[in-house]
C-alpha cells in the first residue's frame, strides 16, 4: 500500500512539474532600442520618408514558433538597432502610428510650448496647466494612442529578435522597459520651457 502511494506520488509530482510554466528572462538591449527609437522618428516621422522615399510596410507575417527555452537566446551584435528598426517597420500599425505623429508634431509642439502638457514618465502627454479645448483634447488622445502603439511594437520586435513568441507574458515583462527608453528620449528631446517628469515622479520645466 505505502509502495502504490508513493509511485501515485511520484506520478503527480512528474505531471505536475511538465505542466511547470517556465519563464524565459528576455534580454533587453537598451542602447539598441533607444538608437532605433531614433532612427525610426528620424524616418518615419519626415514625410516621405528617409530620402524622400515611401516606407513601405511589410504586410506577410513572420514565422516566430521556434521556442526556445534557455535564459537568454539573444546575443547582442553590431548594426543590431538597425536589425530592430527594420523588424518594427513591418509592422503596418507602428509605421502609420509614427506617420500621424509626424504629421501632427506642430499641435504637440504648440501645445508643449504653452506648458498646457508635459511629457511623464511613462512616454505620454498629460495635461500641466489650465484646460483644454475639445480639439486639443483629441489631439492629446490620439498621439497618447499613436505611442501606445510604438511602445508595443518596439516590444514585440525586441521579443522577436529574441526569437521568442509575442504573447502576452513576454509583453508583460518587456514593455515597462521599452516605456522607459521611449520616456526617456522624450525628456532628452524636449526644448526648454517644456514640462518633463523623471522618473522619480518629479516635475519640473526643462
Amino acid at each position: 500500500m505505502k509502495k502504490r502511494m508513493k509511485l501515485i506520488v511520484l506520478g503527480l509530482s512528474i505531471i505536475i512539474a511538465s505542466c511547470a510554466v517556465i519563464t524565459v528572462n528576455i534580454y533587453f538591449p537598451e542602447k539598441d532600442v533607444k538608437e532605433a527609437y531614433k532612427s525610426l522618428e528620424k524616418e518615419l516621422m519626415t514625410p516621405g520618408g528617409k530620402n524622400g522615399e515611401q516606407t513601405s510596410p511589410v504586410n506577410k507575417p513572420e514565422s516566430f514558433m521556434r521556442f526556445e527555452f534557455v535564459s537568454s537566446a539573444y546575443a547582442q551584435e553590431a548594426g543590431q538597432a538597425d536589425k530592430i528598426a527594420e523588424m518594427v517597420k513591418k509592422m503596418p500599425d507602428v509605421v502609420n502610428a509614427y506617420r500621424d505623429m509626424g504629421a501632427r508634431i506642430g499641435d504637440t509642439d504648440r501645445l508643449r510650448d504653452s506648458g498646457a502638457v508635459g511629457e511623464s514618465k511613462d512616454g505620454m502627454l498629460v495635461l500641466r496647466e489650465g484646460t483644454l479645448s475639445p480639439q486639443d483634447k483629441k489631439i492629446v488622445e490620439m498621439e497618447n494612442e499613436n505611442r501606445r502603439t510604438v511602445i508595443k511594437g518596439m516590444t514585440k520586435a525586441i521579443i522577436r529578435i529574441n526569437r521568442q513568441p509575442d504573447n502576452e507574458e513576454n509583453m508583460n515583462q518587456l514593455m515597462p522597459q521599452a516605456t522607459e527608453q521611449f520616456a526617456a528620449i522624450r525628456r532628452d528631446s524636449a526644448k526648454k520651457g517644456w514640462w518633463i517628469q523623471a522618473e522619480s515622479g518629479n516635475w519640473a520645466k526643462k
